[in-house]
């Protein structure tokens, strides 16, 4: 007779018995999670009259499993583009209130008696909501369109992703309980290294390798993969001193992005719903009666600290972000209760020994006795909020008010700030340049020569990974000095003098900051001679800094980066353009402007035409110089650099030289054009009424300078000559008097690229310029239609003002 293994009578036993109690949650309208508790409760070691499991240690397996599903559920759900849809309501609510019940929850657990470590994890703990409760009370309610219903999703939001890096950093406190509280802190700094390591690289590599395998995968191959990319982040993460839950999570928020995300997410559901269900039962399997009876005062305290607090904090940090008093308590308590996130880290606490066994049970009990609670406060909180209204003074409900009216307002106009946009890219471009040469010294020059040890002889290994970081941390230096974004800070040098001497500050901090990144991967390479760390670091801030071929490499990468993170998306918004959209619509996003010259000014020690100087300033292009009614200077207008058609514009003596009374027919984006009137408005060289711009296309047709030009879109085939080389090597302009105004790699879409840009096979660029040269580039003379770009870049999103 076989013998079956007892784990298949342990399965059959809870699977039944979760099935019947989550059939009569449903009857009750109960949260399908208090059923699988309640179901593991009764299969239970304290429960007697109920057949009990007995191999609980291939449950526990069973549950952990469940964990990491739950988790790399829950990654497939979140992208992190949600983080830019939130919004800053959800943020600040969600950072005000868990900042806050952590804080309370250490002052519990410390007015209780228990240790530190353990009071932390209680605040841990309550710090989170169960979005499943909050999402199944809602749609029960019939509330999930209401408006306060869309700040508390993002409330979850913010709430599932801060959760995850708190498990990383539980984990780290756990396992280090005692230890010197720098060696822990250095130690999450070290993990959080990796982490972003680990993500960029990922990100780069797994939707690229899925998109060139597509078209020979079924369903059966991409369910094994993306298990296999879970489990093996899972365990990776672990042997880098995170949680599980935090690798399965980083593979699910990969594949998130990726245009199998929904099939994979389908695939998933079934193995994501059978294993969560077995992790709450053996989380209810661990509810012991005589440990809840002996807290049971914890348990009350707890329960109304977590009702009261969560409600009052959250209430609280939706008041902050301008919220109305009734969308602050209705979004207050709505959040009133904790979930499965308590459970994690519960369990986390557990296993590493930082938390005493009775707080398991307890914080479940908790967080059933919140779960059931939440329907009734979510149902009555009109009622509470009238009794606010009743109970505040007049002068403070006034106050909240005009309070949330001047956000709304604030939210609406933002207005432009040049110099808030060029510090936030500054301190973003030196940031990767740090972060680049810390990770270089914490992966290459020590930890891979670890893992090389015996190839070959370790002081080589070193001096190799160390060339390798500088030049790693190199890319992002040419990205710090070359950008194609130079609009911000020509425009700030051109506005004000008062301007220049901080801009030249902000230039020499970038060369200290690629001086010492250089220097720093020297000296953890071993180097000690300071005249010679000193040369090298010279040397190589000169030349990688200004290298072109890295910051194409760059530009790649970040394509790449940007493309793999929103595959979804870009393929959603390019399917849900119709066709008239698909052939226009690089034409109807640029902008043709037209100004008349009419002053100079004295720049280093000559006149310069203001007008040209702030198009150059704003990234514009110059299309047309037009004197009495003619166009001057075609082709050399059509054909010049722009460094060199600047230079001749602004001599008097050329025949390009500006003179007053021309007209300048400028191109550029939207936000380009805009920035460009704006600054021309508040220097005084242009009147309000002389603001006007129109879309390319229109201006092509209708322009008062009307000359024969079009925008046109060439493919770049496998094997064409342009192909492999950079916007600047194939010189477009020169060659063919024809101007890239956007280029487009694997669906990503940027207009007006760099000219380090480099071409691959399948990329499409668009270019403006003579049709009859166009025959020379596509290979004939008629216009091709323009598929359209799934993304346009964040800049050029801003509502045009200036017309």
């Amino acid at each position: 007779m076989q013998n079956l293994p007892q784990l298949i009578t342990d399965l059959a036993l809870i699977l039944a018995v979760a099935a019947v109690v989550t059939i009569a949650c449903r009857r009750f309208r109960l949260p399908l999670v208090v059923g699988y508790v309640l179901a593991g409760f009764l299969v239970g070691p304290a429960i007697v009259w109920v057949p009990t499991v007995v191999d609980t240690a291939s449950i526990t397996t069973w549950s952990d499993i469940g964990v990491i599903f739950l988790m790399f559920g829950l990654g497939l759900e979140f992208s992190v583009l949600k983080l830019t849809t939130v919004g800053r309501p959800a943020i600040v609510t969600a950072a005000t209130e868990m900042s806050l019940m952590i804080a309370l929850g250490l002052i519990v657990g410390t007015l209780l008696g228990w240790p530190f470590v353990m009071s932390l994890f209680l605040g841990g703990m309550l710090a989170i909501s169960s979005s499943s409760i909050i999402v199944k009370t809602f749609t029960d309610l019939g509330i999930k369109g209401q408006g306060f219903a869309e700040l508390v999703f993002g409330v979850l939001v913010i709430e599932d992703i801060a959760a995850v890096f708190l498990l990383a950093v539980l984990s780290t406190v756990g396992a280090g309980a005692g230890a010197d509280p720098a060696d822990v802190a250095l130690k999450i700094g070290r993990m959080a290294l990796y982490l972003i390591v680990w993500f960029t690289l990922s990100v780069i590599v797994v939707p690229s390798a899925l998109k060139r395998i597509r078209d020979t995968v079924n369903d059966e191959i991409l369910l094994v993969a993306s298990i296999a990319l879970c489990f093996g982040m899972a365990a990776l993460a672990v042997g880098i001193g995170f949680s599980s839950a935090l690798g399965a999570f980083m593979a699910g928020s990969i594949l998130a992005g990726t245009v199998q995300a929904p099939r994979i997410a389908a695939l998933f559901k079934p193995l994501k719903d059978l294993f969560g269900a077995v992790f709450f039962v053996s989380v209810g399997m661990l509810v012991a009666p005589l440990a809840v009876l002996d807290n049971l005062g914890a348990v009350v305290l707890l329960a109304v600290v977590t009702v009261a607090g969560r409600s009052l904090f959250c209430c609280l940090g939706a008041l902050l972000s301008g919220q109305s008093l009734r969308t602050a308590v209705k979004a207050g308590l709505s959040l009133a209760q904790i979930g499965e996130f308590s459970f994690i880290i519960a369990a986390l606490g557990l296993s590493l020994g930082a938390t005493a066994d009775f707080l398991y049970p307890v914080i479940v009990t908790v967080s059933v006795v919140t779960s059931l609670a939440s329907p009734l406060l979510v149902r009555n909180s009109e009622r509470v909020y009238r009794l606010l209204v009743r109970a505040l003074p007049a002068r403070a409900l006034a106050f909240l008010e005009r309070r949330a009216e001047a956000a709304e307002e604030d939210a609406d106009d933002e207005g432009e700030n040049l110099w808030r946009d060029y510090l936030k890219r500054w301190f973003f471009k030196a940031g990767l340049v740090v972060l680049s040469a810390v990770a270089s010294v914490e992966v290459l020059v020590r930890m891979v020569p670890r893992l090389l040890h015996g190839i070959a002889p370790a002081p080589l290994l070193t001096v190799g990974m160390a060339v390798l970081g500088i030049l790693v941390t190199g890319i992002f230096m040419a990205n710090l000095f070359y950008t194609w974004r130079k609009n911000e800070f020509g425009a700030l040098w051109m506005r004000r003098r008062r301007n220049r001497p901080a801009l030249v500050a902000l230039s020499t901090a970038g060369i200290a900051v690629s001086f010492g990144s250089v220097l720093f991967i020297a000296y953890a390479a071993g180097a000690d001679n300071l005249a010679w760390m000193a040369l090298l670091g010279i040397a190589c801030t000169l030349v990688l800094g200004r290298s072109r071929t890295l910051h194409s490499l760059f530009l790649k990468l970040e394509t790449s980066f940007t493309g793999n993170l929103k595959e979804s998306v870009l393929a959603e918004r390019r399917a849900s353009l119709s066709h008239e959209d698909h052939a226009n619509w690089v034409e109807k996003h640029l902008y043709a402007v037209e100004v008349e010259a009419s002053r100079t000014l004295r720049l280093l020690g000559s006149e310069r035409s203001t007008d040209v100087m702030f198009g150059i300033a704003h990234n514009l292009d110059l299309m047309a110089i037009v004197r009495d009614g003619r166009r001057v200077g075609e082709n050399e207008v059509a054909r010049l650099s722009k460094e060199e058609l600047t230079r001749r514009i602004n001599d008097p003596e050329d025949p390009l030289g500006v003179r007053e009374g021309d007209v300048l027919a400028f191109l550029g984006t939207e936000a380009e054009v805009d920035a460009y009137l704006q600054s021309m408005l508040k220097d005084g060289s242009l009147e309000e009424d002389e603001a006007e711009s129109a879309m390319l296309d229109t201006y092509l047709a209708h322009g008062p300078a009307r000359f024969d030009a079009a925008c046109f879109a060439l493919d770049v085939e496998a094997g064409s000559p342009f192909a492999g080389k950079t916007i600047a090597a194939n010189d477009f302009k020169g060659t063919f008097g024809s101007l890239v105004v956007a280029h487009e790699h694997e669906a990503l879409l940027r207009m007006k690229p760099s000219r380090n840009t480099r071409l691959f096979a399948g990329d499409r660029v668009w270019l403006v310029g003579d049709p009859a040269r166009a025959a020379e580039l596509i290979g004939q003379a008629a216009i091709l239609p323009q598929p359209p770009s799934a993304r346009q870049e964040e800049e050029d999103d801003v509502p045009f003002a200036g017309r």
